[in-house]
């Protein structure tokens, strides 16, 4: 990665004393923004979460088993997926920000359609569109980031602004749960659809703040065979794709294992299930301070190791607490590996940058895809004992594939 630091010298910054409290109020702004763009990717996340602990609810309500219900996810994250390729295109050409205006908007459209919906056919088509347009708010968001933020800078925002999309999986298990039990599924629907309106308007208003210069300086055929000519992209994309499969390959089967071995309730795993999340937010608080002090190539092999420990936890210690501790270090270790692997991402292709995140973005939602599939056949055959020891040796087989990063000496952090 090149040295993209600058000493600022009396030479180009003529006065420095004037251009603090310009400075300043763009810091703000650019925060308000990060908040604004948090909130819908908290929305994207609670959304497409929230529909599982539904399912039984929706399986009676349409007359239909449960295999068939479960199409509704298959609907919301296959397109989900396949789409981050072409938003990212599209946000390089005609801005960032305006894209995310557009695809949160019609995120909301299409959420609050589906709480109309009576018919089980509409409501697949309906969770297929609304999957399709949630594609182009967080991968575009994470380039937006990458525009508006220094290298340095990054690592924290980039956390930051993915601790919201954490506590969106993990409230949205919660509130489907809650939902479920006391009320209709559309009810869900329809208030995920109604809160998004509010961050549109301070996103909206914010827009000006945010605003980078529409049009990628190469081609789209250029800019793929940029990448795929760049070896480092190679290796981060690969990173990715396996830092998915390892990791959701064991963390899908942590609620499995909460209800057959611990004999807890749905809705005691899923508020567990948040303990993750602020394991993952408490490291998007501290990884600026880590990052300074062990650098940048080494907050990947941190993370695994730490998602490891996190895995071994809940193997080896077989009761509420190791569950607890467990979620809790694996959203330390989630929030420092995949946070750094992210940033890199953002610097991959400047001149193409959120066409770069968007293959980031497939390549984890390919792995985390494949991850349960693999993680689900060691359940079934071996027991969840065998699964969780297979997902604590994968993140350390994780951890030697990220030694790649440490022959390359990257500035991103270190002074």
């Amino acid at each position: 990665m090149s040295n993209l630091h600058v000493q600022a010298t009396p030479q180009n910054v003529p006065d420095a004393n004037k251009s603090k409290p310009q400075n300043s109020q763009n810091d703000i702004k650019r925060q308000q923004m990060i908040w604004a763009l948090g909130f819908g990717g908290f929305l994207v996340n609670a959304d497409s979460r929230a529909i599982t602990p539904m399912l039984p609810a929706i399986s009676h309500t349409f007359h239909t088993d449960a295999s068939t219900a479960a199409l509704l996810i298959t609907a919301y994250s296959i397109p989900y997926g396949v789409f981050q390729l072409a938003f990212g295109p599209i946000a390089d050409r005609f801005g960032k920000v305006r894209t995310i205006l557009m695809s949160l908007c019609l995120f909301a459209v299409g959420t609050i359609a589906c709480g109309f919906v009576h018919d089980f056919t509409w409501l697949l088509i309906m969770r297929f569109i609304t999957g399709m347009f949630a594609a182009g708010i967080i991968p575009t968001t994470l380039a937006l980031i990458g525009d508006q933020y220094a290298i340095t800078e990054r690592p924290r925002t980039i956390a930051f602004f993915m601790s919201f999309s954490t506590t969106g999986q993990a409230l949205g298990i919660v509130v489907g749960g809650l939902v479920a039990q006391f009320a209709s599924f559309s009810f869900l629907f329809f208030i995920i659809g109604l809160v998004a309106f509010p961050a549109l308007l301070a996103l909206f208003l914010q827009r000006k703040h945010g605003a980078a210069p529409a049009g990628a300086t190469i081609s789209l055929r250029l800019r793929y065979i940029a990448l795929l000519k760049n070896r480092r992209a190679w290796l981060i994309y690969g990173l990715v794709f396996t830092e998915g499969f390892m990791f959701f390959g064991g963390f899908t089967f942590l609620s499995v294992y909460g209800v057959s071995v611990l004999h807890l309730s749905y809705l005691a795993i899923g508020l567990l299930t948040a303990i993750y999340s602020l394991g993952a937010f408490l490291g998007s608080r501290t990884i600026t301070a880590v990052l300074r002090r062990i650098g940048a190539p080494r907050m990947p092999v941190l993370g695994s190791l730490l998602m490891a420990a996190g895995f071994g936890v809940v193997w080896s210690w077989e009761n509420v607490i190791g569950l607890t501790l467990g979620f809790v270090v694996l959203g330390f270790g989630f929030s420092y590996c995949h946070s750094t692997l992210q940033t890199y991402a953002t610097d991959l292709l400047p001149q193409g940058r959120a066409t770069a995140v968007s293959v980031f973005a497939f390549s984890l939602f390919l792995g985390s895809g494949l991850g349960p599939v693999a993680g689900g056949s060691v359940y079934d055959q071996f027991g969840v004992g065998a699964m969780l020891g297979a997902a604590a040796g994968g993140m350390l087989i994780f951890c030697l594939m990220c030694s790649p990063l440490l022959r390359k000496q990257a500035v991103l952090g270190n002074k």
